[in-house]
């Protein structure tokens, strides 16, 4: 088990830290020339949200439309991953179309592709306004996106890797094997230097004993093989307002999907639910279910339980701002007293 193996970031986009842009206006037109060699470029901005990886908005004159240029700088081996997983999933999943990759890199950058900018907010910006409506909208568009998703499955859980002679998808090892996986999966961040610094050995037991109390009634994960995003979060759903109704616009940044339990994507998009004010539900997981997407019994609890393992695995690195250790910290202890996050 390493540290990637559920992504959580939970900062802010004003508090993360953007990766390093080495590359001047000519290299963003010779990279772009690539697919695009009758387009001439006219500036390029640095997106915001990127923690490892680049993502820049390319501008062309005339009536061309932007396109996104995402340079994998943290692995390289992710480029061909996520172009391989769009591919698969463009035909009932709102994903942006691949234009151009190098997953090998070229002419002296590393891995790159070259997307297509999709217009939309992130669900993260649709919740500042505090449109009920439009987010009780969005919300059931959601869950209906991540059936879809869930709806492609794979002949063993585990790590997914592109395919290195025919292209396509590949399951390697799963990340834990065996019965309870959460609670085992959950052992392994805790025992983490850098977790038991933030939390404490008192709030670090007191997640074990927890965990491990849920044991009996949590669904053993371990034979689900379903398409997992695994960073299912606000930030990286695009929604827009379509015939006078909110419907998400694409699913972003599939670089940590697996082959898993859509279970871990469900705790992901409702981290942050209040069951005192709620917002996404019942839209979210109506849509989910009506659309194929299977719940177990107590689901709302549950669900927070499996998050955990994403949280905790948030504080075994090396670097946090203050303010999202307390964050993270906010909804640990907020699931195991079962109260709503702060």
């Amino acid at each position: 088990m390493t540290n990637a193996t559920i992504r959580s970031m939970l900062a802010p986009e004003s508090t993360r830290p953007q990766p390093i842009v080495p590359l001047t206006l000519e290299d963003v037109r010779r990279l772009s020339a690539m697919a695009f060699p009758r387009r001439h470029v006219v500036g390029f901005r640095v997106l915001s949200g990127g923690l490892c990886n680049a993502n820049l908005k390319v501008s062309f004159e005339s009536r061309h439309e932007p396109v996104v240029l995402r340079l994998y700088q943290r692995d390289p081996a992710a480029c061909k991953r996520e172009v391989e997983l769009l591919r698969l999933v463009r035909q009932t999943v709102p994903v942006p179309e691949v234009f151009h990759a190098e997953p090998e890199g070229r002419d002296s950058v590393g891995p790159f592709a070259l997307f297509e900018h999709v217009n939309g907010l992130t669900f993260q910006q649709l919740k500042k306004p505090n449109d009920v409506q439009a987010i009780q909208q969005a919300s059931s568009s959601v869950g209906q996106t991540l059936a879809a998703i869930g709806h492609y499955e794979f002949s063993k859980p585990g790590r997914l890797s592109a395919g290195r002679t025919s292209g396509g998808l590949e399951v390697g090892a799963p990340y834990v094997e065996g019965p309870d996986p959460i609670p085992r999966i959950l052992d392994t961040f805790l025992a983490s230097a850098n977790l038991e610094r933030r939390t404490g050995a008192a709030l670090a037991s007191r997640l074990h004993d927890f965990v491990w109390s849920w044991a009996p009634r949590l669904p053993q994960l371990d034979d689900e093989r379903n398409l997992v995003h695994s960073d299912f979060g606000s930030r990286n759903i695009l929604v827009r307002s379509c015939e006078g109704k909110w419907v998400v616009a694409a699913v972003l940044d599939w670089e940590f999907a697996f082959s898993g339990s859509p279970l871990l994507d469900v705790g992901h998009f409702l981290r942050y639910e209040r069951a005192a004010r709620p917002l996404r539900e019942p839209h979210f997981s109506r849509g989910f279910v009506e659309h194929g997407g299977k719940l177990p019994e107590d689901w709302p609890h549950v669900v927070r339980v499996i998050d955990l393992t994403a949280l905790c695995e948030s504080l075994t690195h090396d670097e946090l701002p203050d303010d999202v250790v307390s964050e993270l910290l906010d909804l640990i202890q907020a699931t195991v007293a079962d109260r709503d996050p702060g």
